[in-house]
């Protein structure tokens, strides 16, 4: 709708209506800009949904003097939205590989010569490609660079090296990701990439392997399909944790942590909050959850819990979880958390062993902005550690800042179906036992009998089923006009 339109009416209220009508044409203009920019090989009718865009440009101007436009237009522009939120869903796109790095486990042996056999086969089957792999494998004899491209017959040097601090600089510079290990070496891969991400493809070689759903034995007819042709992915949520203090950031000794994972903040960014004597000391953009516990202290935490600056509760306990629908597999489920699929946005807050039995978890929109503040009154300091790693000390005093993350964390689909079969695989989720026949306990007088009785059954249930159907045919004829 235009503001031509809008200013049509001469209603008293026209002004106003005017005014949210036109917000929320803005909201569907930049949504459907959004779409267009973001996915421009998919057409705007597969994404944007563009007829019902124009259907409710094209509404009649009495519609729109009507006093109820506004919010007809609200429920229009939200109903826009999950059409689009389907559409991205459900959309494919097109990988352009010319960058691609492989982050294995190194402290296995086994993975690091199943890397070799990958890289060989990549360099041999798609000559434009370039593979990057850890530094640390650089001189390493059981990668051995040089035996590789003897092996591919590969004449150019294809085989480049890649440092957390290069991604921290470069993180636009890989178009994709493959990752050998288990679901570690997912999260480890989120970690370095603090912003931006590329596709990531996981094949199955951890132990469980919630985030991993490729299968390496089958490598060699899943990837000519994933690097040529159009793919899924499933944008997974991540959450942005900014902590606030007073002191400058410590990091527990028992933690090895690596620089990549801490983003450095801006300094216009530090002033953003209500009080000028706390600053932000980190920024970290998670995968799983962010934790915020006790630590070695013997006292219970003591946390207070905002929600978009609304005071929501006061946690006394081991501890809070955060968690992503990713994370929800995660300590959050062992916590007592609920299943989230990854698709659904949304956070959930999951408490550590509650000084109440009524504290139960909760699933809250991803819209929330949470506030976790170590409270003035607790005995003993909080730590947070983010998927893991870099646990840092809260004194009371001192906030973690919770919201969505703009950066999300691509992974290629390998089935529609992954979540509830890999839920079903590393859970054996709603898996029970089956009624047993005891029939092996009878005698075979009794077991004759037994199966003379089951058989004459089965009959007369069979010939009463065909009975009542052959009955309702004849119902429907009489029925007929």
């Amino acid at each position: 709708m235009s503001l031509k339109q809008s200013e049509g009416g001469n209603e008293p209220n026209s002004n106003s209506n005017s005014k949210e009508m036109n917000g929320v044409n803005d909201t569907q203009n930049q949504i459907q800009n959004f779409c267009l920019l973001r996915t421009p090989s998919m057409g705007v009718d597969d994404v944007c949904n563009q007829p019902e865009y124009q259907k409710s440009a094209s509404s009649s101007s009495e519609t729109t003097r009507s006093g109820s436009s506004a919010q007809l237009q609200y429920v229009k522009a939200a109903n826009d939205v999950r059409k689009i939120n389907k559409g991205l869903r459900n959309a494919k796109i097109d990988l352009e590989v010319k960058n691609l790095m492989i982050v294995t486990k190194l402290n296995d042996l086994f993975l690091i010569y199943l890397t070799r056999e990958l890289v060989e086969w990549l360099l041999r089957n798609f000559p434009s490609l370039n593979v990057y792999v850890e530094e640390t494998l650089k001189d390493d004899p059981k990668f051995n660079a040089e035996g590789i491209y003897k092996d591919a017959r590969c004449i150019e040097n294809r085989i480049f090296y890649w440092t957390p601090q290069f991604v921290k600089e470069h993180d636009l510079f890989f178009d994709m990701v493959i990752t050998m290990g288990g679901d570690g070496t997912v999260l480890y891969v989120s970690t370095i990439f603090q912003q931006s991400v590329p596709p990531v493809l996981s094949f199955a070689l951890g132990s469980l392997g919630f985030l991993t759903n490729f299968k390496f034995e089958n490598f060699k007819e899943d990837l000519p399909g994933i690097l040529n042709h159009k793919i899924k992915s499933n944008l997974r949520m991540r959450l942005q944790c900014s902590v606030y203090s007073n002191k400058k950031i410590k990091i527990s000794k028992d933690v090895v942590v690596d620089d990549s994972s801490v983003t450095s903040v801006p300094e216009d960014l530090q002033s953003c909050h209500t009080d000028p004597s706390l600053y932000i000391s980190s920024v970290h953009h998670v995968l799983n959850e962010i934790t915020i516990d006790r630590g070695p202290g013997p006292f219970l935490t003591n946390l207070e819990i905002y929600g978009d600056e609304f005071f929501m509760t006061n946690a006394q306990g081991d501890g809070l979880i955060v968690a992503t629908p990713t994370g929800s597999t995660a300590y959050s489920l062992s916590a007592g958390g609920s299943l989230v699929c990854p698709t659904v946005n949304a956070i959930a807050l999951t408490p550590i062993c509650p000084h109440t039995l009524s504290f139960r978890p909760i699933i809250l929109p991803d819209s929330v902005c949470l506030k976790i503040k170590v409270s003035s009154k607790s005995r003993g300091s909080a730590w947070a550690s983010f998927d893991g790693k870099s646990r840092i000390e809260l004194r009371p005093g001192d906030y973690v800042k919770i919201s969505c993350s703009s950066f999300s964390f691509p992974t290629v689909d390998s089935t529609d179906e992954q979540f509830i079969r890999s839920i079903s695989r590393t859970l054996n989720w709603n898996v029970r036992e089956q009624q047993k026949s005891f029939t092996n306990l009878l005698s075979s007088k009794n077991k004759k009998n037994f199966v003379k009785e089951e058989k004459a059954k089965k009959e007369f249930d069979s010939t009463d089923q065909s009975f009542s159907s052959s009955e309702v045919d004849v119902r429907n004829v009489k029925e007929t006009p």
